[in-house]
């Protein structure tokens, strides 16, 4: 029997000391006194079980942190009272002074008559769980602050305070690497004293310049437990005693190409080096601080361009309307003189002459005046005035403006205007460009003894579209793609056809600017058709 009996006292034991957690037995004391606990308390807290049995050496309550005790009292007096079993998490001191999460589970063995007798219960470390939860739900503050594009500054500090939150006891801060690669920046560090923020403030980096000098320097962590015997600090020392700081860790932040881009440190006011936790904490931390530094650098980059490329633009757009300005001056004048010598009494070759000097004439001041418009647009400085147009007269008049040249390469056009006209709201001068430089192009890159149809159909109500078609060389996708683009002179290599490539960009963008659309379908070697649509009033609202 009595060997029966240590057989199971054994077999109890070794159940006990293999469970994750320490096992115990607690008197229902003042004093909360420990009966019985198992061996796993001494690697959950650094001191082994007999220093708790009957509170020989120390109570188990006294290692609970302050601010959790009267938290765990309630709870498990209130669930002795409603004899229930009570499930807490809270936080415990170690030995070497160190914060663990722990989950306690345990109910209270009752008499006959009700009465509590001694608890019974199971403590687990759970401060990995715990860091990770709050790992998470700090990292998701981050992101949601970089989601909705706060400022880096707010972004660093909101990860700040949730380390800080996480560790208590520990200041965080980031520095950021400057452009150069030698300076390092205040980032966000709301915790440490201003002055000490200014002092640090553009420090230059070096293999032996504090922490985070050291670590931006050397891409490695620098770990300084001592700051007061250190020789990083021999420089800086008073300045950190000043502040009250005794240990400072720092780790580099990195960007997505491995590059040093900043620093994130971690200050105590006592001398400490690191545990496994909280350099898990600090590595997630400069990741996190990784993405939001180069996101805000990578954005800052994009609007520099922008603002570049916009001060380009500007600058192009201005030289080309001085330039285009001071060109039509000596071409109206060349053109004036050319006009003379054909009505004059000069001789036959004088008038070939004085003809092509005005025909180039001409076509120079047109492509002057194309510039003069795209540069206007671009500025913003191009007036419309939008009326009531009709379509079938619009055409007719632009027709006769480009038969002549369709005539000189035998091109057909033809237009068959409509029973019920249709009224657009557009800018007739500006509607007149664009009709004239579409069908001009239907001209010149169509066929020889090809075609050019016109048509107007009412896309609804309170839109209309004109149509014009050629039976020309067409376009590929690609051209497509790029025909609407300044400078862009597709197929021009194919044909001896004068032009800049800049008519259709402008045509577009005075379109839109009346409220329009045009767009362009086409079937390589048979032909495209170009199409603009603008806004319609029906006949009857004619006043």
């Amino acid at each position: 029997m009595t060997h029966n009996k240590s057989i199971n006292e054994t077999r109890f034991k070794s159940l006990v000391e293999n469970i994750p957690g320490a096992v115990y037995t607690c008197a229902l004391d003042e004093h909360w006194t420990i009966e019985y606990i198992s061996p796993m308390i001494e690697k959950l807290s650094g001191y082994p079980a007999n220093d708790f049995v009957q509170n020989k050496i120390r109570s188990y309550a006294s290692i609970i942190h302050p601010d959790d005790t009267d938290m765990v009292t309630k709870l498990v007096v209130d669930a002795v009272e409603l004899h229930q079993a009570y499930k807490i998490d809270y936080r415990i001191i170690d030995k070497d002074q160190q914060i663990h999460w722990v989950y306690e589970e345990g109910r209270a063995l009752y008499s006959e008559n009700g009465e509590a007798l001694w608890l019974d219960g199971v403590i687990f470390d759970v401060t990995y769980r715990k860091l990770n939860e709050k790992l998470d739900l700090g990292n998701l503050q981050v992101l949601d602050a970089l989601s909705r594009g706060e400022s880096l500054d707010e972004v660093l500090k909101t990860l700040v305070l949730n380390i800080e939150n996480i560790w208590p006891g520990m200041i965080c801060s980031v520095l950021l690497l400057d452009k150069e690669g030698r300076h390092l920046l205040n980032g966000a560090a709301p915790n440490l004293p201003d002055f000490y923020n200014e002092a640090i403030n553009g420090v230059e980096i070096g293999p032996n310049v504090g922490s985070c000098g050291t670590a931006a320097y050397t891409g490695e962590a620098c770990i300084i437990d001592d700051i007061e015997t250190h020789p990083n600090w021999e420089q800086s020392v008073s300045l950190a005693q000043k502040a009250g700081l005794q240990a400072c860790w720092s780790y580099p932040i990195f960007s997505s190409e491995k590059n040093v881009i900043g620093t994130f440190a971690c200050y105590y006011k006592d001398t400490k080096i690191p545990n496994g936790d909280e350099i898990r904490t600090i590595q997630n931390a400069t990741s996190i601080a990784g993405i939001a530094i180069q996101r805000h650098r990578e954005a800052q980059a994009i609007i520099e361009a922008k603002e570049k490329a916009e001060n380009a633009s500007r600058a192009k757009s201005e030289f080309l309307s001085h330039m285009s300005h001071e060109l039509r001056t000596p071409l109206n004048a060349i053109m004036g003189f050319s006009q003379l010598t054909l009505i004059g009494d000069g001789s036959a070759s004088d008038k070939d002459y004085a003809d092509e000097i005005y025909t180039a004439g001409e076509h120079l001041l047109s492509l002057v005046n194309d510039i003069l418009d795209l540069s206007k647009i671009e500025q913003q400085k191009l007036d419309i005035n939008p009326e009531q147009v009709s379509s079938d007269q619009i055409i007719t008049e632009c027709i006769k403006l480009v038969q002549e040249t369709a005539n000189s390469v035998g091109v057909s056009i033809n237009y068959e205007p409509s029973q019920s006209d249709h009224l657009l709201i557009a800018d007739v001068r500006r509607l007149k460009q664009i009709l004239v430089n579409i069908l001009t192009n239907a001209v010149k890159y169509n066929k020889d003894n090809g075609t050019v149809d016109i048509a107007v159909s009412e896309i609804d109500m309170n839109r209309t579209r004109i149509f014009i078609s050629d039976t020309g060389h067409g376009l590929t996708e690609e051209d497509i793609d790029l025909i609407f683009m300044p400078f862009e002179r597709l197929n021009s290599h194919h044909h001896n056809i004068d032009g800049a490539g800049i008519g259709l960009t402008i045509a577009k963008q005075l379109i839109e600017k009346m409220g329009g659309k045009i767009g362009v379908s086409s079937i390589p070697n048979t032909g495209s058709t170009f199409w603009i649509e603008l806004p319609a009033e029906a006949e009857q609202q004619i006043a």
